[in-house]
């Protein structure tokens, strides 16, 4: 990796450093697995693993945008609701007579829009990136409601049966969409390895000023990042409209936060550098399998909110402990807050 000869002392730390937290998120999920199949009986039921799949496509599909955004030290909150108005404008293509490809293209060109928007509000006018997507968020939430008006809970129930197949075929038992996710997986992390893009990638989140100063076009790559990410939460969007049959209001609500958790659970930083799919990936399964145990154990809602929560801070502040003391680096670099002229 390109970044390796600007910090030697400190990027092969990170890379152990990821490695190490990805094989730790690898062997507690397994252990959750065990865990839940010997004390909780109908964990194995089919109909549990099949919402286990169905749960984890998107958010894998998700968090592979998102981990993107985390190797270049960024994040988007939008996600979820992305992913909500994603849905409803697919649906309401389909019901306006575009066709099953026309529909899918609207939903996608939502995300690539927003995305669009986000990146050029970070990169371009240099507004914080959490302040920038938590305001898209409610502009993109207070769109869905009023697109959906009058509707109950959701609306657009009449999709071809093509449509619905896209959600709801299986392969052996195995749920496309869930088939689907491991390839998109898969691939990103081969790009984000082995190309000049993911080794670019790597530099910016890394080292910004080194980044710069060879040549990187830090705001081209920044955008790319948040239309990459806009463009996965919304084909999520399409998929999971397409398993339920429905445009629903409440899609993608609170998402945004479990996927952040399960990137940073996988290997991700807040700082940017590191992180690979296949740690969001373990991640996505760590979260998706901590919620399937409150379910099956009748966890209160009000205990498993606290839980995730207190995962969300434990993370964080290990890794922002594990950074400060190897980089050396001011707490305002650590969340984000650093100036983003830097390398551009």
């Amino acid at each position: 990796m390109a970044a390796r000869s600007t910090r030697p002392e400190t990027m092969p730390f990170l890379k152990r450093w990821r490695l190490e937290q990805e094989a730790i998120t690898l062997a507690v999920v397994a252990a959750l697995v065990l865990l839940l199949a010997l004390g909780a009986p109908a964990f194995l039921n089919a109909n549990n693993l099949d919402s286990l799949q169905t749960s984890m496509a998107p958010n894998m599909i998700i968090a592979i945008g998102m981990m993107v955004l985390f190797i270049t030290g960024l994040f988007d909150l939008s996600v979820g609701a992305v992913m909500g108005l994603s849905g409803i404008v697919t649906a309401y293509a389909l019901s306006a007579g575009f066709g099953m490809a026309g529909a899918i293209v609207c939903g996608l060109a939502v995300g690539a829009v927003i995305g669009l928007a986000n990146g050029v509000l970070v990169a371009v006018f240099r507004i914080n990136h959490l302040i920038a997507t938590l305001g898209m968020m409610y502009m993109v939430r207070g769109l869905v409601e009023v697109m959906l008006i009058g509707t109950g809970l959701g609306g657009f129930t009449e999709f071809p049966a093509a449509f619905t197949l896209l959600g709801n075929g299986q392969v052996f038992g195995i749920y496309g969409m869930f088939i689907f996710a491991l390839a998109l997986v898969i691939a990103g992390e081969f790009i984000l390895r082995r190309t000049v893009l993911g080794r670019r990638l790597y530099f910016l989140g890394g080292n910004p000023e080194a980044a710069g100063m060879i040549g990187i076009n830090a705001t081209h790559l920044r955008i790319g990042a948040f239309v990459f990410s806009g463009l996965m939460a919304s084909l999520a969007g399409v998929l999971v409209t397409a398993r339920i049959g429905m445009a629903n209001r409440y899609l993608g609500v609170g998402l945004e936060m479990n996927i952040i958790i399960a990137c940073l659970v996988g290997g991700g930083s807040i700082a940017g550098g590191k992180g690979s799919l296949i740690g969001a990936m373990l991640g996505v399964g760590f979260i998706s399998l901590m919620t399937n145990a409150f379910n099956l154990f009748e966890v209160p809602s009000e205990w498993q909110s606290s839980v995730i929560g207190l995962v969300l801070v434990v993370v964080v502040v290990i890794d922002a402990i594990m950074l400060l003391r190897k980089q050396r680096l001011s707490w305002a670099t650590i969340f984000g807050l650093r100036s983003l002229h830097a390398g551009r």
